[in-house]
């Protein structure tokens, strides 16, 4: 895709400075420094219009796609959501009125067309988070827009398309990226049609238990046979990403120093978890490497989805990205089993919370029991997938202690970042 750059002059750069500002507004974001707007695609001449904006703010690199419609116009949002006004804009057509193109029912369709080269569709919904917005439409497809962008490919997209040429087909395959001088502007993807978050089925799951009162696997929404089955995707994505980036090695005791270390930098209390000093110290025995790859990263339910043709990796992101580092880290594969296990702490515990605390201490034991049925179903799951012996220690009680004493670090990091 290419299209016509805008002339930008001081007065240009000025206004659409400002309509940045109310862009920025509307997703929350406030920053001290002004947008310098860098340059604006023309994607769509006239009225009604599309131009995408790059611009330099607070150090990062925004990306904004601005409607344009006639003075006088009635701008449609979708689904009925928040007015997409954003200001005032004059270019050669003449003075126009600014709207987020992206939650524009009008506009939108036209911003998928332009990307892609076919018809243009009709928009179903608008949702995403300050990663991406998420466009539905109705040809099958999704749009995702990253409203923040860096000099070179986006991780996301690169681990998507990895597993994808990896033969990786539980995810929405991509079907067109949109790419303008080396960055990552969006993703064009198939619509992963009737599929169901998974952190919503499990929740779903342990209110069905807390309302039935019986053991976990008598109970009408049981969880286990869902949570094996992720267990087998998660070790098919493993697989996946190892043809697709290759492996290295690390030492295990290594792995056990450093997570201690890091504990006692953080928080020394962690270390007195029941088990957590015995498993580092059985760890730190062990003359052993076993296999390093590039990671998912911050696996849990909530990058899930279920659907009728089962599971499927949603969110990419942070495709092994650390906070803050530009390059990818190499990492045991139980890294990632271990942060899905928190994700099950994590959801039991969120359930107990929505009850009264009448009877509370009988719900905390429902989702304990809830909680170690589906830990052991998704291990099992993913230990049982054909391949994953290469990447893994052959020792059972070395894998358990391991994704212990890794989940042990990710709630650490998790409560240390609450606290912020």
């Amino acid at each position: 895709m290419t299209g016509t750059m805008l002339d930008l002059s001081a007065t240009r750069q000025q206004s659409l400075a400002k309509l940045i500002s109310a862009w920025l507004s509307q997703r929350g974001v406030t920053e001290d420094a002004p947008a310098v707007v860098r340059e604006v695609e023309i994607l769509v001449p006239g009225r009604p219009g599309v131009l995408d904006v790059l611009a330099e703010v607070g150090g990062r690199t925004a990306h904004a796609v601005l409607g344009l419609h006639s003075p006088g116009a009635e701008p449609r949002s979708i689904g009925g959501g928040d007015d997409p006004g954003l200001g005032q804009f004059e270019d050669e057509a003449g003075p126009c009125l600014v709207v987020d193109a992206l939650r524009d029912a009008e506009l939108a369709p036209l911003v998928l067309s332009t990307v892609t080269g076919d018809p243009v569709p009709e928009v179903l919904s608008v949702g995403g988070d300050g990663g991406g917005v998420v466009l539905s439409f109705t040809d099958g497809r999704s749009l995702t827009v990253f409203p923040w962008v860096t000099d070179g490919p986006h991780p996301g997209i690169e681990m998507l398309v990895a597993l994808d040429e990896a033969g990786f087909n539980h995810l929405a395959a991509p079907v067109a990226l949109w790419r303008r001088g080396g960055r990552d502007l969006g993703l064009v993807q198939e619509l992963l049609v009737g599929s169901a978050a998974g952190w919503a089925l499990a929740l779903t799951s342990l209110r069905d238990l807390f309302g039935s009162g019986c053991a976990p696997e008598d109970a009408g929404g049981d969880f286990a046979f869902e949570a094996r089955s992720l267990g087998t995707m998660t070790a098919r994505m493993h697989l996946a990403l190892d043809r697709a980036f290759g492996r290295r090695s690390g030492q295990i005791a290594d792995w056990a120093a450093t997570a201690r270390a890091a504990l006692e930098a953080h928080d020394p209390a962690w270390l007195r978890a029941p088990g957590a000093l015995e498993a580092m110290a059985a760890l730190q025995r062990i003359d052993a490497r076993a296999a390093v790859i590039r990671t998912h990263g911050d696996f849990h339910l909530g990058r899930t989805a279920r659907t009728d043709q089962g599971w499927v990796v949603a969110d990419c992101l942070p495709a092994g990205y650390a906070a803050g580092s530009d390059e990818p880290s190499w990492r045991s594969p139980l890294a990632d089993v271990a942060d899905m296990a928190w994700s099950f702490h994590h959801v039991a515990a969120t359930a107990v919370s929505e009850r009264d605390q009448l009877g509370r201490a009988e719900f905390v034991r429902l989702a304990g029991d809830w909680e170690a049925r589906n830990r052991r179903a998704f291990l099992g799951g993913y230990l049982a997938t054909a391949g994953i012996g290469g990447l893994v220690p052959p020792d059972r009680d070395v894998v358990r202690n391991l994704v212990a004493v890794f989940e042990l670090q990710r709630a650490a990091l998790r409560a240390g970042q609450s606290r912020r």
